[in-house]
């Protein structure tokens, strides 16, 4: 008995993977190789293991078509997450968990792209006369993003959706004078923000709503709609707000309606031409602030999980991910020939009737281990270890070769230069990436960095590729930090910077100048790993992360990218993390006082990086997170859970504390 257990598991274990693939099994079962074409099945249901170009792009034919794609069995049946977590130790964990709320707050950290470096967290000199004032730190500095803070230098609005039970407040302070901040006023919802000019959009749990704060003291509003779906994110644009919403169909799903007023038919939602992992479908809207009037929209199907989503000036990048059911993984593995003589008749027989059947995934997944089992059961001790070495063996073989075929994301490129939001391109790249931040659109290029999952014994890997306008893989660097993931990113300019991690961070330095080839320039092998990278100034960088569960700064000098050194860290007095590895929108940089504000678990730090070192200025105290800072002319301003504190930016003094 424990012989068949042992033997079980390990069957199972040879199994276990996740991509795309295809060709049959019938022909290799009785020694004669069969094409795709020639097999009864659909040939939409498998795609080729030769990482083929991206799948075209289609609508579904009827409502009917669409609730069917739904209802397929993809469940249980893709285990590319299972072998993806190669990062190891006890904080990966706590990583993972960290990861997924900073999905929630609409963010994670990272990426950015060139001369915007200042601009993402420097002052708005344009708006409140000359009064210089903080902006929230963003991606793309003509993106503003949501958030839980905002500010035109004269009033603040500040959502602490944290600790509102039923996010049904926003508070509003006036800061005209700096020094001697004063609450004036509420609004009736809570959740992230942006400011329009005069109006205050709010994006809470379950609705929407824009509020006219011509009048900050008197916020009327004027419009209100209900969700139907989760906000992925959101922009504000050129005067126009962009909303991506994320539905998962249910079991009467035609038409969809993730915003109240705005239904929309099926058949006039985009998918891929090919198998997907899709299980939602994202929606893009552009919205007019004032009214809430819905301008355009496009719908594309996508996945949840190991799913990003970028927005550029010129598009809204969605992505999903086709990966390989298990039972796919082996049956390709058997139909390359390499293990054409491993069973018997009775077997093949077996096989070949299994692969002829009309059932799921999950259900053939199951009948085929049960064939292995008694496969492996027939046979006297000596034979089984050696089936199972040229099973274990020769999988592994197989996977080495395929290795960049197994997991693949496809990107879908949604243009909102025109009038009406549409779908227009798409391409495809092997593995899966950390966030929104893996991507970046520079110069007529898309660069995107993904994870290669591990699996059957071969290492996961870390990839960096550069697609043209035709969405077509032009470039790439490949290999980086063999059995790690990527735990940061980020894209400015010509270079780019990979952080990877399983014991310790190395951290990359990409030339990307030529698109056609990009190349690693250095690397720097540290404790620990940064999930945030902030450009301070034109050669330092800085890194936001954990060492022995505690949140990390590292200061990077890359003055010489093939030899980036670390100039300065500081392991903070706080347990866990920063909210900066949540959300990028926590993090704020004051440039002309040379300093940058970081909120921990318990503290809220203040610390300046003048002459390539870190120097604490101010720690400060709120009553548990600071979850945000702000700064108005020369006052810095810190949120808490139900108080800011005030700081003169000049002597570093608390001048102020004021209750919410």
């Amino acid at each position: 008995m424990a012989d068949r257990t042992t033997v079980l598991a390990i069957a199972l274990a040879a199994l276990l993977v996740g991509s795309a693939i295809g060709a049959g099994l019938a022909g290799v079962f009785d020694g004669t190789p069969t094409a795709s074409a020639e097999r009864e099945e659909p040939e939409s249901d498998r795609t080729p293991l030769d990482g083929s170009d991206a799948p075209e792009l289609s609508t579904f034919e009827s409502d009917e078509a669409f609730a069917a794609y739904f209802q397929n069995d993809r469940s249980g049946a893709y285990i590319m997450g299972g072998s993806t977590n190669t990062s190891g130790g006890a904080d990966d964990a706590a990583v993972e968990t960290d990861a997924a709320e900073a999905a929630d707050d609409g963010g994670g950290a990272n990426g950015a792209d060139g001369d915007a470096a200042a601009a993402r967290s420097s002052s708005g000199d344009e708006a409140a006369g000359d009064r210089r004032h903080s902006e929230t730190n963003v991606q793309e500095a003509a993106l503003d993003e949501p958030d839980v803070l905002k500010t035109d230098g004269e009033s603040v609005y500040y959502a602490n959706v944290r600790y509102v039970s039923r996010w049904d407040e926003t508070s509003v302070v006036d800061v005209r004078d700096p020094a001697n901040p004063e609450t004036v006023g509420s609004i009736p919802i809570s959740g992230q923000l942006l400011l329009a000019n005069d109006t205050l959009v709010v994006l809470g749990h379950d609705q929407v709503a824009g509020y006219d704060v011509s009048d900050p003291a008197n916020p009327e509003e004027l419009w209100r709609k209900t969700l139907d779906a989760r906000i992925e994110t959101a922009r504000l644009y050129d005067g126009d707000l962009y909303l991506v919403l994320v539905d998962r169909p249910g079991s009467n799903p035609c038409p969809i309606e993730p915003l109240e007023g705005e239904p929309i038919d099926c058949t006039d939602i985009v998918r891929p031409n090919a198998p997907s992992d899709a299980d939602v479908v994202y929606t893009a809207m552009r919205v007019e602030p004032a009214s809430g009037d819905v301008e355009s929209e496009e719908s594309v199907v996508g996945s949840q999980r190991h799913a990003a989503t970028y927005v550029s000036e010129n598009a809204i990048y969605l992505s999903y991910t086709r990966s390989t059911p298990e039972y796919d993984l082996m049956q390709s593995y058997l139909a390359s020939g390499d293990a054409a003589d491993l069973f018997d008749r009775e077997t093949r027989d077996r096989l070949r009737t299994l692969d002829e059947l009309d059932i799921s995934h999950r259900a053939k997944t199951v009948e085929l281990r049960e064939i292995l089992d008694d496969w492996f059961q027939g046979m006297d001790d000596d034979e089984r270890r050696d089936a199972r070495q040229r099973l274990d063996e020769g999988l592994k073989s197989y996977v080495e070769e395929n290795h960049r075929n197994l997991t693949r994301t496809g990107i879908v490129r949604i243009d909102i230069t025109a009038d009406n939001l549409t779908a227009d391109g798409s391409g495809e790249v092997p593995g899966y990436p950390l966030n929104q931040f893996s991507m970046d659109e520079h110069d007529d290029h898309v660069r995107i960095a993904t994870t290669i999952p591990g699996s059957h014994g071969v290492d996961s890997e870390n990839d960096v590729y550069v697609l043209d306008s035709n969405m077509e893989v032009v470039g790439e660097v490949t290999g980086l930090g063999v059995d790690e993931r990527i735990y940061s990113v980020r894209f400015e300019g010509d270079e780019g910077y990979v952080v990877t991690f399983r014991e310790i961070d190395p951290f990359y330095t990409l030339n990307l100048s030529d698109p056609t080839n990009p190349t690693v320039d250095g690397e720097l092998k540290l404790p620990g790993f940064s999930e945030y990278l902030h450009p301070l100034e034109e050669d330092l960088v800085l890194g936001v992360g954990q060492e022995e569960r505690q949140p990390k700064l590292s200061l990077f000098d890359v003055t010489d990218p093939a030899d980036p050194i670390e100039r300065d860290s500081v392991i903070l007095d706080d347990e866990h993390y920063s909210d900066v590895s949540r959300t990028h929108t926590a993090f704020l940089q004051d440039e002309e006082h040379g300093v940058f504000f970081v909120p921990g678990s318990e503290h809220s730090y203040v610390f300046s990086y003048e002459g390539g070192e870190l120097e604490e200025v101010a720690r400060v105290d709120v009553g548990g997170h600071g979850t945000r800072a702000m700064y108005v002319d020369d006052y810095l301003y810190v949120f808490g859970e139900s108080e800011v504190v005030v700081l003169d930016e000049t002597t570093w003094e608390e001048v102020e504390r004021l209750e919410l």
